[in-house]
């Protein structure tokens, strides 16, 4: 999808970012533009105002990045209400995850990251109670109440109110091999606040939000895991910390190697990060002191599901 996409305009420096939205823009029919690339189109948000000028379909380009901005804001402000009713259900802490929470924190002022649903993340043993007060406030469940088989064999849940959908995670990635308990804290360590529009919203500590943007994006997210990468600041990132969370919860987000796919971005665009090493099938950092632990819990979560496979059957 990125090769409909001048991700050139997005990170290289002028006059080579102009220059790449340029040939973009030569070749580009308009209408025949796809949805992918129009949802991933507002991350250039910041410069088209110069861009634009003089262009036959700037009112159109102009009018698909308001029509996100807006959309945005609702769905920001939607999930200002639900953390708060979930603040006072005693469900703490709560944090924005995925597009929400980066729509509100840009590499770069005026972009836009498009939110097309809305995702929380909870600690698991909260899950119970804010299924209860959400489906009391008229959020409806695609799927059957959940029990504790479900807390250990998935990773979120899906809700729906009208034309929003809320993803209620407590499980950052959605494997459910390995140490589930231990990723499930880790993921809750370091939260920072982001004040937008005087609510306060937590979004997760710079590593394993870079890690949560370096996997694959869900089915019902369509802009690209290189975008969201280089839409990040990577200002104040722990690399080490990055390095061992990358190794330790390997098994949750295989296949996808995120420090090859780091790699493909530093050497692509230059960008201000260490070198590493990508990491080898079959052994990762940390493995060795959890792989015990980790083989066992692996095991329990393909009984879990043979269980839960045989009992619908």
């Amino acid at each position: 999808m990125t090769e409909d996409f001048p991700i050139g305009a997005l990170i290289l420096p002028e006059p080579a970012r102009t220059a790449a939205w340029r040939r973009w823009r030569a070749d580009l029919e308009l209408d025949a533009l796809s949805y992918e690339c129009l949802q991933t189109l507002p991350a250039l948000a910041g410069n088209l105002a110069r861009w634009l000028e003089g262009d036959p379909c700037a009112a159109r380009i102009k009018g698909t990045v308001k029509m996100a901005w807006s959309r945005n804001q609702v769905r920001l402000h939607k999930a200002a209400e639900l953390q708060e009713a979930l603040l006072r259900m005693s469900v703490s802490p709560v944090a924005v995850i995925g597009p929400l929470a980066w729509s509100l924190q840009p590499r770069e002022a005026g972009s836009i990251r498009t939110i097309l649903d809305l995702t929380l993340l909870i600690p698991r043993e909260h899950v119970f109670r804010a299924v209860a007060a959400l489906t009391g406030q008229g959020w409806m469940l695609r799927s059957n109440q959940p029990d504790e088989d479900t807390l250990h064999w998935s990773s979120n849940l899906a809700l729906t109110q009208g034309e929003e959908t809320l993803h209620l995670h407590w499980r950052l990635f959605p494997g459910s091999g390995g140490d589930a308990a231990a990723l499930e804290r880790e993921c809750m360590q370091g939260l920072r606040a982001i004040t937008w529009n005087g609510y306060d919203f937590h979004v997760l500590a710079p590593e394993v939000d870079l890690l949560e943007r370096l996997i694959g994006r869900p089915h019902w997210d369509t802009v690209p895991w290189q975008v969201d990468g280089l839409m990040m600041s990577f200002a104040g990132v722990d690399w080490k910390r990055f390095r061992t969370l990358a190794g330790d919860f390997s098994s949750f987000i295989e296949p996808v190697d995120v420090i090859a796919r780091l790699m493909e971005l530093r050497r692509a665009w230059q960008l201000p990060i260490p070198e590493m090493k990508p990491s080898r099938r079959g052994f990762f950092p940390g493995m060795r002191r959890t792989s015990n632990r980790a083989r066992f819990a692996a095991l329990r979560s393909k009984l879990y599901r043979w269980r839960r496979l045989l009992w619908r059957v």
